[in-house]
């Protein structure tokens, strides 16, 4: 009895099984044969043995005259170059001396080919490219550095035929020409949407200490640190990383040196649209030193909005108190005295010991003609001026002090002496009080004068009554 699966008996059910199951991959640089299904605008769909629909150019099934070599039904033979994105064939590329003859046309036209990445060898790689052995330099395989070549095995891509020898053996092919050309096309294009205002969406290419590029489609633009956020950032790597995905808005574009300016603080909205809800006058509020100048300290209140403690509300010394501060971002407590969303400012003053983020501070009472006590800040040689809380600070001219001709006020009225004043102005929103010393001698003397009279008018009222009940009394005797 012959054996199952002999040529007498034929071939056996596994092997039958085996014939109608999935069909074989294809690889690139095989020949195949098809039979023409459809003739299209751009390509002509083949049928590959019943196995796939393959795809071919129509250009490479044309003459010289531009006239169609093959119709529907027609067989044809061609080579795989594209198993990816869909079954790509050529007719260019065939196997042997028309394989060679095509190479060389790619060479001299600058025709893209694809080959398989076969092996790792010395200096670069060994590419199959329509089923001929190429060189691709390591230089070659990539528009970046390459750390490890194993990454590139069995990779199938585009290359460029850079070298062709006489007798077509050897061939050297490059990716990084056909990269390098896909960039300048990409850029050329981006290019046309890259206009002050655009928003766009790209990737961090690098970062440095004064911002970071983005690469936007082969052209790349800077993003400053200052338009990173309205968050106050010292290093740009902690807020970005290379190769992040970002969405940017172009702020300029420089015609004479192509420079592109770009922005992703633009994109956050405007903080100070919000400031009102977010801050009241009087409340203390926590933040950060941000920076320090000779007029005085710019506080970081929220991501985007800082206020000012003006010199004139520190205490003697502590600006360069403040400027170490600043180094390290120190948090500190502050009043907000003033918001003036328009002219983007915020007036602040130290908050006092003792209060919480939230809280709010009631200012001295400084309405014209009352009667306030402040602290002695400075003595002045055009008078004397006043703590009268946090954010108000009153100024008593020397005509205003009561005081003899000569008087020294430096010694009289130390820093820190209680002094009673009477508020006679009041200038720019309260922020500037004239005070007199003398009028609150006055009317505090008016006023004892007041409080006597009503003291010696009560005494004479209870005089009188005594002695008329003791005159009743004796009439009851």
């Amino acid at each position: 009895m012959a054996e199952e699966g002999s040529e007498e008996n034929g071939p056996s059910f596994a092997e039958l099984f085996a014939e109608q199951g999935a069909p074989k991959a294809f690889e690139v640089g095989e020949v195949v044969s098809g039979q023409v299904l459809q003739i299209g605008h751009d390509d002509v769909f083949v049928d590959v043995n019943g196995k796939g629909e393959g795809h071919i150019a129509r250009s490479e099934l044309v003459d010289d005259a531009g006239e169609l070599t093959v119709r529907v039904g027609d067989t044809i033979e061609a080579t795989v170059v594209d198993v990816q994105r869909e079954l790509r064939l050529s007719r260019k590329l065939l196997a042997g001396a028309h394989a060679r003859e095509a190479l060389r046309a790619a060479a001299e036209g600058g025709i893209p080919v694809q080959g398989k990445v076969a092996g790792v060898i010395k200096g670069g790689f060994e590419v199959t490219v329509a089923g001929q052995r190429a060189f691709c330099p390591l230089s070659q395989m990539d528009a970046h550095r390459i750390d490890d070549q194993s990454a590139y095995l069995n990779q199938v891509f585009d290359f460029r035929v850079t070298e062709l020898s006489e007798d077509g053996r050897r061939i050297v092919v490059s990716r990084r020409r056909l990269l390098e050309a896909e960039a300048r096309a990409r850029a050329e294009e981006t290019r046309t949407r890259v206009v002050p205002g655009a928003v766009l969406s790209g990737h961090v290419a690098s970062v440095t200490d004064f911002g970071a590029f983005v690469d936007l489609g082969g052209v790349s633009g800077l993003v400053h640190v200052s338009e990173l956020s309205h968050k106050r950032i010292d290093r740009p790597a902690d807020f970005v990383r290379q190769g992040q995905a970002v969405t940017v808005k172009v702020v300029k574009v420089d015609p004479k040196t192509g420079k592109i300016g770009l922005s992703m603080k633009e994109l956050e909205g405007d903080p100070w649209a919000s400031v009102g809800a977010q801050l009241k006058p009087r409340q203390v509020v926590d933040g950060r030193i941000a920076r320090v100048a000779d007029f005085g300290v710019f506080v970081e209140l929220v991501p985007g909005i800082d206020g000012l403690v003006h010199v004139s509300e520190l205490p003697r010394g502590a600006l360069s108190v403040m400027k170490e501060a600043a180094k390290g971002h120190a948090e500190t407590s502050v009043i907000v005295l003033e918001i003036d969303p328009k002219k983007r400012r915020i007036a602040l003053a130290l908050a006092p010991k003792g209060l919480s983020a939230g809280d709010l501070v009631e200012g001295a009472p400084v309405a014209v003609g009352n009667v306030v006590t402040g602290k002695v800040e400075s003595i002045q040689p055009f008078g004397v001026t006043l703590r009268l809380g946090p954010g108000q600070t009153g100024l008593i001219p020397n005509s205003e002090m009561g005081t003899p001709r000569g008087t020294d006020h430096a010694k009289e009225f130390p820093p820190g002496t209680d002094i009673p004043a009477e508020v006679i102005s009041v200038e720019q929103g309260g922020r500037r009080i004239r005070l007199s010393r003398q009028r609150a001698i006055v009317s505090e003397e008016r006023a004892e004068v007041e409080r006597h009279g009503r003291s010696m008018q009560s005494a004479s009222l209870s005089t009188f009554g005594d002695l008329l009940a003791k005159a009743q009394r004796d009439k009851r005797r």
